[in-house]
C-alpha cells in the first residue's frame, strides 16, 4: 500500500504545482490586458473618434484666465458666438450603485457661460468665459 501512496503522490503534487502554475500565468496575462487597457485610454489621441465622443466630447479640457478650450469643433456643430452653458458634475454619493433606481449619486450644478470665439478644428474650439468660476473638466452644453 505504501508504495501505491508514493505513487499517488508523485502524480498528483506535480500535477496540482502545474494546475497552481497555470492559474498563476492566467492571472498575470489577464493583470498585462488590463494595464494595457489602461495606458490605451490614457494615451489615446484626442482625434481619435472613440475616444472623442465616449470621453472627452463637452469637456473643458484647458483653462487660460478668462479663455477655455472646449472638447466641440466643428465636427459637432461648434460656431463662433454660440453660447454655452457650463455645469459642475459632482458624486454626491459614492456609495450609491451606479442605475439604481429612485436616486442618482451625481449632482449637476450650473457654473455659468461660455461663448465660442474660435472653432480650432474638428475637435477643438476656443471660448471665452461670459460668467462663472469654470474649471478644468467641466461639461459644456449648447444653451437653449
Amino acid at each position: 500500500m505504501k508504495n501505491y501512496e508514493q505513487l499517488t503522490l508523485a502524480i498528483v503534487v506535480p500535477q496540482t504545482r502545474l494546475i497552481r502554475g497555470v492559474h498563476k500565468m492566467f492571472k498575470n496575462i489577464a493583470k498585462f490586458g488590463s494595464v494595457l487597457v489602461i495606458i490605451g485610454l490614457l494615451t489615446a489621441c484626442a482625434g481619435s473618434p472613440i475616444y472623442h465622443k465616449t470621453f472627452m466630447r463637452g469637456q473643458i479640457v484647458g483653462v487660460e484666465e478668462s479663455d477655455v478650450v472646449l472638447c466641440i469643433g466643428s465636427n459637432d456643430g461648434a460656431q463662433v458666438g454660440q453660447t454655452l452653458d457650463v455645469y459642475r458634475i459632482s458624486n454626491v454619493n459614492p456609495t450609491l450603485e451606479l442605475g439604481a433606481e429612485g436616486s442618482s449619486a451625481f449632482k449637476r450644478e450650473f457654473i455659468g457661460e461660455v461663448v465660442i470665439s474660435d472653432v480650432v478644428d474638428d475637435h477643438f474650439a476656443r471660448a471665452s468665459v461670459n460668467s462663472g468660476d469654470v474649471e478644468m473638466h467641466d461639461v459644456v452644453e449648447l444653451k437653449k
